[in-house]
């Protein structure tokens, strides 16, 4: 008795991205991934830095115009 081999055809696996695929994978064909990730980290801890070091400062708390006479303590 033969046994028969089903022959499938493959077919090219859909391509998704296009170039943009292509250019997210050029550091990895480079060899300079950790290099790219280490370039962009850098730049958001930059952007980040310069944000936090030119935001206005917090409002201190203001005090209320009168106060109780519980929390006005004579000598405290």
């Amino acid at each position: 008795m033969k046994h028969r081999r089903r022959h499938r055809r493959l077919s090219a696996p859909p391509s998704y991205g296009g170039s943009v695929r292509e250019l997210l994978t050029l550091p990895a064909l480079l060899g300079v991934r950790w290099l790219c990730i280490l370039a962009v980290m850098g730049i958001a801890t930059a952007l980040y830095a310069g944000v936090l070091l030119t935001a206005p400062p917090m409002p201190p708390t203001q005090v209320p115009a009168r106060l109780d006479a519980a929390t006005n303590l004579p000598g405290g």
